[in-house]
C-alpha cells in the first residue's frame, strides 16, 4: 500500500496530502496564493499538484547526479513536472518565483534524512527559479496558440502534428495539452502525437548512447588519452567546485575535448587555473591506469563515481589512476597518466540552463 498510505489510513485520514508528510507544503502554498486548500475542488486539485510535483522535483533537483530540466531523458520528465506545477500555480495567483520558495519548505522538512538536498540546495533553488522563469514566458503565447488549435477542430480531435508543434515550440507537455483539450470537451489525438515524439527520442538516445561510450569519435591511442583526461578533470573539478559538480556529456576528437558538467555559475579564471593545475599535477604523477572489474554495489563501496547507471550491467568495469580518480566506464583508455604530456584548458562556457561546458587539449607524450 505504501508507507505514506499506512500513515494516511493509521491516522485516520482522508488522503495522504492530510498528513503531516504535506502540512508544511501546503501551508506554504495558502500563504503564497492567498487561498485555502479546501476552498472548492480545483483549488483542492491545484494545491494537490503543486505539493506533489514540487516535492518529487525536488528531490530529482536535490540528487547528487545533479539531473537538470531538458527535453530529453531524465530531464524531460523533470520539466514536466515543474511546467505542469507552474500552470496549476498562475491558475491559484501564485507569485513569481514560487516553486523555489517551496522547494525551500521541501528542503527543511527533509534536509535531515536526505542530506543531499540541503548540499545540492543551491542547485535545486537556481534550476528551479530559471525553469519557471522560462515557462512562464512562452505559457501565454502557447495558451494563445493553443486557442488557435482549438478554434480550427472540427472533429473535436486535437491532431499530433498541432499537439507536438505545442510541444517543441512552446514547451507544453503532452499531458498539459490534453488537460487543456478536456476543458474545452476536446480530445488529443495521443497515439499521433506520440509518432511525432517517438522520432525524436530516437534522435535523443542516439546521443545518449554516445554520451555513454564517452563521446568518443574513433578509438585512437589519441582519443584514449584524450578520455583519460575527462577523468581526470572530472575528479578536479569536483575538488575545486564541490561534489555537487557531475558529469553531463562529453565529445571527444582526436584534437581535442569537450566535458559538460551540472553547476549554477560561470567558473571563475582562478578556479580554472586551480582545475588545469590539479590535472597537469595527475599527469606529472604518471601513476598507472588501473582497471578492474566488479559490480556496481563494489564499485560504489570502493568509492567509484558511476554514471549513467541505467546503462550498467550486473558487472562493470572500473579506472583507477592512484588518488586522483577512481570511476566506472566503458571505455579506452592511457595507460599511465603520464602519456598525457600536458593539459590546458581552452575555453569554459554555458552549455544549457545548469550544465557548463569546458573544452580542453593535451600535449600528448613526451618523445
Amino acid at each position: 500500500m505504501g508507507l505514506e498510505r499506512t500513515i494516511c489510513v493509521l491516522n485516520g485520514k482522508e488522503t495522504v496530502y492530510d498528513t503531516d508528510a504535506f502540512t508544511g507544503i501546503l501551508a506554504c502554498i495558502a500563504e503564497l496564493s492567498g487561498r485555502n486548500y479546501k476552498d472548492d475542488a480545483e483549488t483542492t486539485k491545484a494545491f494537490r499538484i503543486i505539493a506533489d510535483h514540487m516535492r518529487t522535483s525536488t528531490f530529482i533537483l536535490g540528487d547528487d547526479r545533479g539531473v537538470s530540466p531538458s527535453n530529453t531523458d531524465q530531464g524531460y520528465i523533470l520539466r514536466r513536472l515543474i511546467r505542469r506545477t507552474v500552470r496549476y500555480g498562475m491558475q491559484i495567483g501564485m507569485p513569481e518565483g514560487f516553486t523555489a520558495t517551496i522547494a525551500q519548505v521541501i528542503i527543511n522538512q527533509y534536509k535531515e534524512a536526505y542530506p543531499e538536498l540541503e548540499r545540492n540546495s543551491a542547485f535545486v533553488l537556481e534550476q528551479l527559479k530559471l525553469e519557471e522563469a522560462r515557462f512562464a514566458r512562452t505559457l501565454k503565447q502557447g495558451n494563445k496558440e493553443f486557442e488557435k488549435v482549438a478554434s480550427r477542430v472540427e472533429n473535436g480531435v486535437i491532431d499530433g502534428l498541432n499537439a507536438f508543434h505545442l510541444y517543441d515550440t512552446f514547451g507544453f507537455p503532452i499531458e498539459m495539452t490534453c488537460e487543456l483539450a478536456a476543458e474545452r470537451g476536446l480530445k488529443v489525438d495521443v497515439a499521433a502525437f506520440e509518432e511525432n515524439f517517438k522520432k525524436h527520442q530516437e534522435l535523443s538516445h542516439q546521443g545518449a548512447d554516445q554520451k555513454f561510450k564517452g563521446g568518443l569519435a574513433d578509438q585512437t591511442e589519441e582519443t584514449a588519452r584524450l578520455h583519460t583526461a575527462t577523468h581526470l578533470l572530472h575528479a578536479a573539478l569536483r575538488k575545486v567546485l564541490g561534489p555537487e559538480v557531475a558529469q553531463k556529456g562529453s565529445n571527444i576528437t582526436a584534437e581535442r575535448l569537450r566535458f559538460d558538467f551540472s553547476f549554477g555559475r560561470k567558473v571563475t579564471k582562478e578556479e580554472l587555473a586551480e582545475v588545469e593545475k590539479l590535472v597537469n599535477e595527475a599527469i606529472a604523477a604518471d601513476v598507472p591506469v588501473v582497471c578492474e572489474e566488479m559490480t556496481v554495489p563494489e564499485a560504489k563501496e570502493k568509492g567509484a563515481i558511476g554514471l549513467f547507471e541505467n546503462k550498467y550491467g550486473e558487472r562493470v568495469r572500473t579506472y583507477k589512476m592512484g588518488d586522483f580518480s577512481f570511476e566506472i566506464c566503458g571505455g579506452p583508455h592511457a595507460t599511465h597518466t603520464g602519456e598525457l604530456g600536458s593539459f590546458k584548458i581552452q575555453k569554459e562556457e554555458s552549455s544549457s540552463a545548469g550544465v557548463r561546458r569546458i573544452k580542453a587539449t593535451i600535449t600528448g607524450p613526451k618523445a
